[in-house]
């Protein structure tokens, strides 16, 4: 026997060997969807896994944002099956998420619409059937052999299995006959998987889902929206220099190539921003102010800082100012429903003020800045005073800088909006892709504990909050930029391993949330060998999360 605690915190002794599915029964009425897996002492595992020991149990429904993973997880799956029995030719690469869909390509023979229609309707009939998706333990030689087998999939599977610790149990799951390696859990059954659809989208296609409040609508999706190349690009370049996947990342730093990666893939970045700067300094004469706007920990201050050296070098005069000086008094911030503040929305700003001083400017008028004093949440004046002078340009910074409300005293001809975003094109192998958000958090969590005296369990805890201001106030406004840049960089996995694996290591079990998404991301990060930042430049992007930026006064 084994002594559980449940969800409704009863202790319950089970016998060794039920599943994680027969203990949610139990509690399938506790939830608005169905169950979509479970977690076993702070792990997420399949509901079809079985309990051999003492632990904790939960379950993550299918409206969140971990169910929803997992169904993308499966659908995927029902693809690969379904065009490895109408398209044996062809091969299916996961690259990533645009929006509620993710971007496939077909690097081998790419199907036609004819074809694609196809495959979707094969897909269909899949889910309509109720297949079973099996889960089971696999032995870590076995799996090593069967990678070694596979010309396509083999190389980056098998590099994933040398990564992951030897105390880690390895798992497959098998659904029509295929087999594959998933290093995250799947559902148990096609049985919920019938909101998605095929969408023929640049070399490939998207597979359209639902979005995380209601795994049974699927909503429209929009060809056009300007992520999609940017993150096109991001994956074009990775392929084309070889590292587009953790195992080749791994393999270029165990055979002591990682300083080029760094040099290319720093010069790539800086190579854009002399781009930009060339666009600016050609309309000098119309553009005075550039609006820097991205969600949290996308890098809006280096790239700030970055841009104004590159208008410097071609003879302007960048003045670079943050919206974060423009924060109401914190009496005046806003609330969320349960008392706490609201610092998501884009009410925190003082708009009426920044507009005023934004016209003042243009007009050649002088105007006293804000300071902004977190430390006793009120704003102060210390005398800095500003002007638009000759070749003046104003570089603005902050996450609702794009918001049309924040500068509707400018006219458009005289703004550049530029929206920054770390889109990582990484992905463990074929099927496995790292989540940008992931990413994102890491950074946050990295640059908190250095800078901001938060621990990993205070970032953790704060994501959710920050993820849906910034799907109600940020993305919202993306595709109103003038130039989408991207500032993620395809190293920087390796980097920040280092510095988030002792943190996340902090976070207490009894924090079950937090404690499930610190595990999670201790799974992949162990997969990804560790980089000593030493060749990393001064005046990289990354250094603003890490520390020993060239900005750091700035910053």
């Amino acid at each position: 026997m084994a002594w559980i605690l449940l969800p409704d915190g009863k202790k319950r002794a089970v016998k060794k060997g039920t599943t994680l599915a027969e203990l949610s029964k139990a509690f399938e009425n506790n939830y608005d969807s169905p169950i979509a897996v479970g977690i076993f002492n702070g792990q997420e595992y399949s509901l079809q896994y079985k309990i051999t020991e003492d632990g904790e149990v939960d379950f993550i429904p299918m409206n969140s944002v971990e169910g929803m993973r997992a169904f993308v997880r499966s659908i995927t799956f029902v693809c690969d099956v379904a065009m490895k029995e109408l398209f044996p030719d062809t091969e299916l690469e996961v690259c990533n998420s645009l929006g509620s869909a993710l971007y496939c390509t077909m690097p081998k023979n790419p199907l036609d619409k004819e074809q694609l229609k196809q495959l979707e309707n094969r897909m269909h009939r899949i889910v309509t059937e109720k297949h079973p998706i099996v889960f089971f333990p696999v032995d870590r030689q076995e799996a090593i052999d069967r990678a070694r087998q596979d010309p396509y999939l083999g190389e980056d599977v098998l590099a994933m299995i040398k990564m992951a610790p030897e105390s880690e149990t390895l798992f497959a799951y098998e659904l029509c006959g295929v087999r594959e390696p998933f290093f995250e859990p799947l559902l148990t059954s096609t049985e919920h998987l019938s909101a998605f659809e095929l969408i023929p989208f640049d070399k490939g296609f998207v597979i359209n889902y639902p979005e995380m409040n209601d795994y049974q609508m699927l909503p429209p999706w929009d060809t056009v929206r300007r992520i999609n190349h940017a993150y096109q690009e991001a994956e074009e370049w990775s392929a084309m220099i070889g590292c587009n996947t953790i195992a080749k990342l791994n393999r270029i730093i165990r055979e002591g190539r990682a300083d080029k990666i760094i040099r290319v893939a720093e010069g790539l970045q800086e190579k854009k921003f002399v781009s930009i700067a060339e666009h600016i300094t050609k309309n000098r004469d119309k553009l005075k102010f550039i609006l820097i706007a991205g969600p949290s920990s996308s890098g809006k201050t280096s790239s700030n800082q970055r841009l104004c050296v590159q208008l410097e070098v071609n003879g302007l005069h960048p003045i670079p100012i943050s919206m974060d000086n423009y924060y109401v008094n914190r009496e005046d911030t806003p609330r969320n429903p349960d008392g706490t503040y609201d610092y998501e929305r884009v009410d925190v700003i003082d708009i009426a003020l920044f507009n005023e001083h934004l016209t003042q400017l243009l007009q050649g008028k002088t105007v006293q800045l804000p300071y902004y004093n977190f430390m006793t949440g009120r704003r102060e004046y210390r005398g800095q005073k500003m002007s638009m002078k000759e070749n003046s340009i104003f570089v603005i910074e902050g996450i609702h800088a794009l918001n049309p409300r924040v500068t509707a005293s400018v006219p458009d001809e005289n703004k550049l909006k530029i929206f920054v975003s770390a889109l990582t094109p990484m992905s463990l192998d074929a099927f496995n892709r790292i989540h940008t958000t992931d990413l994102r958090m890491l950074r946050r969590m990295v640059r908190d504990s250095r800078f901001r005296s938060h621990d990993a369990l205070d970032t953790i805890k704060m994501w959710p909050s920050v993820r849906h201001g910034e799907e109600k106030y940020i993305f919202p406004c993306q595709e109103d930029a003038d130039i989408f840049f991207n500032t993620s960089l395809i190293y920087e996995p390796a980097i920040l391993r280092k510095f988030a694996v002792p943190l996340l290591k902090t976070v207490p079990p009894e924090e079950k949330k937090a404690y499930f998404t610190a595990r999670r991301l201790l799974r992949l990060l162990n997969l990804i060998e560790p980089l000593d930042e030493d060749a990393i430049p001064n005046n990289s992007i990354l250094k603003e999360f890490i520390g020993g930026s060239a900005f750091a006064k700035e910053l």
